[in-house]
């Protein structure tokens, strides 16, 4: 086997299949002229997925009948992905540990609804990936926020205030991000053994959300929260999907992880209750190729894009004035801090979006700490994190894109 076995470098137009990244996208930038800018923000990559998991799906749509799915390829993709996660997360899990469910933001919400009651305090360590507060509030349940502490664009806990709002009364839930989006740290076992502590001392159950645990930048060592001590776990619900790793989200391949028989039995009554689909023809396929047969892919994937990074930090460093950023520990999402630009939030917002014309996250919509930062995705061709660079310098020296 070669030693580059894909050409992530390939440039693959998304324009016309409906991609939600590439089509329609101006809608979600509303009061900002951003048509046909160059689109780095939805967290799905532009890279093709493993010929794997295109094989599997090209041979089952050939079959040419759709319909409905068998609760035995559930099983399959329940399987691979166990073997996944004893290699990479180094945890070991029972098939029975395992609830399928089309995404993760789902699942938020039915824990939300199953272990909380309206009017209870959940808590977010903004800024944070931003459905997660949408789901705290769509539910009526009240924002509690553990705002990340943030020195020279590294981020930490902030337990003495995690402490406080444990304690606080009808506080029931915190959902974690690990690796965090968008900030990129990944948390150590240190301090995730800190959060499970405190929470599990005031009674709050612990939902990690895990979907970018692949995405760990040399140096870095990811820690499941299922390799927590075994007394903990009555508290813990973590969640993985194949979706960011393998670029499969519009599949809908979703696992969640509940190793107490008491509370994983609660929330699958809950996501019954719900109604939420149940497998596509393709997803647990997909699902179960990708966690089979793409070590090669990852560990290639993970090495091109953490170039990516170095090259936009190098940029920002050597070029740009005032746009700084810190490298991040894991996920393919960068967080760029505008704050010595000497521009207010509106106009970081109008600077990369209509004047360099870059589609990117807002810093706000992440929460408190999110205001002149912009979240870029750079799980995308070389090329286009040039040209995101480039555009940001000649928006920088009055040459518009």
């Amino acid at each position: 086997m070669s030693e580059c076995e894909y050409n992530f470098d390939q440039v693959i137009s998304r324009k016309g299949t409906y991609s939600a990244k590439w089509q329609g996208y101006e809608k979600r930038f509303t009061g900002y002229d951003v048509k046909d800018a160059l689109c780095m923000w939805v967290a799905d990559m532009d890279f093709s997925c493993p010929k794997e998991v295109i094989e599997a799906v090209q041979q089952r749509a050939a079959h040419g009948i759709y319909g409905y799915t068998s609760e035995d390829a559930v099983i399959a993709f329940k399987k691979a992905a166990a073997g996944w996660f004893e290699r990479h997360y180094l945890f070991s899990t029972e098939i029975d540990w395992m609830i399928f469910i089309p995404g993760i933001v789902p699942s938020v919400n039915s824990v939300i609804q199953e272990f909380t009651n309206i009017g209870d305090g959940v808590i977010v360590q903004q800024p944070v990936y931003y459905p997660f507060s949408d789901a705290v509030l769509n539910c009526e349940r009240k924002i509690r926020i553990n705002q990340l502490k943030e020195e020279d664009g590294y981020y930490t806990i902030d337990f003495e205030n995690l402490e406080k709002l444990a304690q606080e009364k009808n506080t029931k839930l915190i959902i974690l991000c690990n690796p965090h989006n968008p900030v990129g740290r990944v948390w150590s076992k240190k301090e995730l053994l800190q959060i499970v502590e405190v929470c599990h001392k005031n009674n709050v159950m612990v939902f990690s959300d895990e979907i970018h645990a692949d995405f760990i930048m040399e140096g870095n060592q990811f820690t499941s929260a299922g390799t927590l001590p075994v007394e903990f776990r009555d508290k813990l619900i973590f969640a993985f999907a194949p979706s960011k790793t393998f670029n499969i989200a519009g599949l809908g391949a979703s696992l969640i992880v509940i190793p107490d028989d008491k509370i994983r039995k609660r929330a699958q009554k809950r996501m019954t209750m719900n109604r939420y689909p149940g497998s596509s023809v393709f997803g647990p396929i997909a699902g179960e190729a990708a966690y089979l047969h793409g070590e090669n892919y990852n560990r290639e994937l993970v090495k091109y894009i953490e170039s990516n990074f170095d090259y936009v930090v190098k940029y920002c460093a050597e070029e740009l004035r005032g746009i700084q950023i810190k490298k991040p520990e894991g996920t393919y999402l960068a967080w760029l801090d505008f704050r010595k630009t000497g521009m207010i939030n509106k106009e970081v917002n109008s600077f990369v979006l209509e004047k360099a014309k870059i589609t990117v996250d807002p810093g706000e919509w992440f929460g408190l700490g999110g205001d002149c930062f912009v979240r870029m995705n750079l799980a995308c061709p070389r090329s286009f994190v040039m040209e995101a660079m480039n555009r940001l310098q000649n928006a920088q020296h009055g040459k518009y894109a």
